[in-house]
């Protein structure tokens, strides 16, 4: 190894142990305080971040508060070894690097707790920075604080809910779209299939041979339908025609069995109209003494030729 590589190695191996003797002292610094303070101060939070951030932790051998000697591998095992809370410095090192070292120094002084403080984070940039500048911190009045950090979180709050509301009903509404379209796909298929269905030959072919059928049977259908419904219009004709004719005679009012006369006639004649229009032949004595009534009498041969 030449001089200058020895030299190198022996500035390196000084570097490290200078930075081992600095990390000693500074663990040494929190452990002294770490096992009797249920608050750490700003000055110990930001050492212990940049030994978490630097992960100068990691294999780092120490006594913890059991006289029981460890070896770090996680940061867990730092914080319990030199007598700190997991849990409590890690809040005190997301609530350094939110508010920054003065209002943290302040808000120790005024006695906020890990809840308000908590609340305070969870605000947006643009609120928490009215409340850090605002009067309250600068004339550290405690209550009036927390009652505007109370004030904030319920507006966030209220915030925060409109939004999941209105994310709830976006998506509703999205999945509601989403089964519309789906629908409509489905029935744009099954058209597709319908139209595809009767274009093709086979079923061009069977439509062609019972279209005639189809359409008599419905005409038949519809014919008799329509006659039933007349049949049943004209007895109510005539029973009309029989009420106006009780009343007539019970009453005695001869014009109206006038007005009878008159409406059978004006009935007649537009049937016979009709009839006469289709070139029907009808013959009404044919209708009302039909030939098989009455049967002309044969000639009886009396001669006896």
């Amino acid at each position: 190894m030449s001089e200058l590589d020895q030299n190198q190695l022996v500035q390196i191996q000084q570097s490290v142990a200078e930075e081992q003797i600095q990390l000693s002292e500074q663990v040494g610094a929190l452990k002294a305080t770490g096992f009797f303070k249920k608050v750490s101060t700003v000055t110990e939070i930001k050492l212990i971040a940049e030994i978490k951030e630097s992960k100068k932790y990691k294999g780092l051998k120490l006594i913890d508060h059991n006289g029981k000697y460890v070896t770090c591998s996680t940061f867990q095992d730092f914080c319990g070894a030199i007598g700190y809370s997991y849990e409590k410095i890690n809040q005190d090192i997301q609530n350094l690097s939110a508010f920054g070292e003065d209002f943290l120094e302040t808000s120790q002084r005024m006695g906020l707790g890990y809840r308000d403080l908590r609340k305070l984070r969870k605000l947006d940039d643009a609120d928490r920075e009215v409340i850090i500048e605002g009067e309250a911190v600068k004339a550290e009045d405690r209550e009036s604080l927390i009652d505007l950090i109370e004030e904030m979180s319920a507006k966030h709050r209220k915030q925060k809910d409109a939004i999941e509301t209105e994310n709830k009903e976006l998506k509703a509404d999205k999945e509601a779209l989403e089964t519309i379209l789906q629908k409509k796909d489905e029935k744009v298929n099954q058209l597709d299939t319908e139209v595809t269905k009767l274009k093709s030959p086979a079923e061009i072919q069977r439509r062609a041979e019972s279209e005639p059928q189809e359409l008599e049977k419905a005409a038949l259908e519809t014919l008799g339908t329509e006659s039933i419904l007349f049949l049943t219009a004209f007895n109510r004709y005539i029973n009309a025609l029989g009420g106006v004719m009780d009343i007539a005679e019970s009453k005695d009012l001869p014009q109206l069995f006038e007005c009878v006369d008159e409406s059978i006639v004006a009935v007649c004649q537009r049937y016979a109209q009709y009839v006469q229009r289709l070139g029907t032949q009808v013959s009404f004595e044919e209708i009302l003494n039909p030939s098989w009534m009455f049967p002309e009498t044969a000639d009886i041969d009396t001669s006896g030729q």
